[in-house]
């Protein structure tokens, strides 16, 4: 399934860590540094020659090294930098990919499958995209994504990763949400040797299971740390596992019969009326709110009222006082045109999904892309994200100072 454009709802409650991430993220693109996804190695002999640049500003470009058919209808893609650098990421988070399929650039978001640290070869990160009915990315690369392919990649980006070390994560996924849940699983129970997990994954049918076999290996090897259930809503006629969909009544069944006990955090993904119906069982248990993670996926969609097409349009960018001027050009967003013209904003996502990009609309007019990941008290305060936004009368944009 595409993972389009996540975020996390950041009203409900981000702990402070998340906050001084993101504080940590605007504060790197303000000096011209967005968040890299690659560290360098460091080792003399690398090779010197650069790919061809990326064809979209601030894109990174990335090569499949392996195409791994998952289930019929899902592909991991594992890419590796053509320079040598690492993909640095943590489990949890995604990277958005910019396909260009007949002269139109599409864009989305995909979460990485596997920790960091487990990423073959060292340095990659492995994508997996399940392909959705009408989803034009997704098919694209589920037919076409072959080895030695170049992607425009952005990110990584999200906060949908674990913070400390709570005593238990429950792990709550369906279909193609089980993606990032995955890798904070392995990375738990690699990484946290006090940490207990219960993983409960969601899906129609056997044949839909993402990483069965790989979830089974896992939960072989910590038997006494891992609690691993699959509910499927049209089981086989011998099935040992959970049954029904993760509606609220299933949920509250699964949760019951996994005897929670002690404090835990609960990280939840997959298609949003699962998720809201787990949301609902949670909140029955009393689970307070801050102690629930949730990854949701939207399409953001760009609608231009009439008259509203425009041609360039001059914005002015106030980047920790100083003042930048720049054209936003017709059919290019705020974010894609000050890149091009080598202002440096903020970014990490692209997608609207991350709020990196957040800055306050202090003059002029501007559209932006809907869903997003803004909330109404930062719409009311005038705040707008330049990955989404298309400037539509002069405007004076300022990022904030902290």
């Amino acid at each position: 399934m595409v993972k389009r454009s996540p975020w996390i709802e950041r009203a409900r409650g981000l702990i402070p860590s998340q906050w001084l991430r993101d504080a940590r993220m605007v504060l790197d693109g303000l000096a011209g540094h967005p968040p890299p996804p690659f560290t360098s190695r460091g080792t003399a002999d690398r090779a010197a020659s650069s790919p061809s640049a990326a064809s979209l500003p601030g894109a990174r470009p990335l090569k499949v090294a392996a195409v791994v058919r998952e289930t019929p209808d899902a592909v991991s893609l594992t890419l590796v930098d053509p320079r040598g650098a690492v993909i640095a990421y943590r489990p949890g988070q995604f990277f958005t990919l910019a396909i260009r399929l007949n002269g139109e650039v599409l864009r989305r978001a995909y979460s990485a499958s596997l920790p960091m640290e487990e990423a073959q070869p060292s340095g990659s990160v492995r994508l997996t995209i399940k392909r959705v009915s009408g989803g034009r990315v997704s098919q694209h690369l589920n037919d076409h994504a072959a080895v030695g392919d170049l992607l425009d990649v952005f990110g990584p980006s999200g906060s949908f990763v674990v913070e400390g070390a709570p005593p238990l994560l429950v792990l709550l996924g369906g279909g193609s949400g089980v993606t990032p849940l995955v890798a904070i699983a392995r990375d738990a129970l690699s990484r946290l040797p006090d940490t207990r997990v219960v993983f409960v994954v969601g899906n129609r049918s056997i044949g839909d299971i993402l990483f069965r076999e790989e979830l089974d290996a896992l939960a072989a090897r910590h038997p006494t740390r891992l609690t691993l259930r699959h509910v499927l809503s049209a089981p086989p006629g011998e099935w040992g596992g959970g049954e029904g969909m993760l509606d609220e009544a299933t949920t509250a069944r699964e949760l019951d019969r996994a005897s929670l006990e002690g404090a835990a955090e609960y990280f939840v993904c997959g298609p949003a009326p699962m998720m809201d119906a787990v949301r609902s069982a949670l909140r029955a248990r009393g689970v307070e709110e801050g102690l629930i993670r949730e990854e949701r996926f939207s399409s953001p969609v760009h609608s231009v009222a009439a008259g509203d097409a425009g041609g360039d349009v001059p914005v002015t960018a106030v980047l920790r006082g100083r003042r930048y001027a720049l054209v936003n050009r017709a059919h290019e967003t705020v974010l894609e045109s000050a890149l091009r013209q080598e202002v440096p904003v903020p970014y990490s996502c692209t997608m609207g999904g991350c709020g990196a990009c957040r800055m306050k609309l202090l003059e002029g007019a501007m559209t932006l892309e809907e869903p997003n990941c803004l909330t109404a008290e930062e719409r009311s305060e005038g705040y707008v994200l330049t990955c989404i936004g298309r400037a539509t009368e002069a405007c004076v944009l300022e990022a904030d100072p902290s």
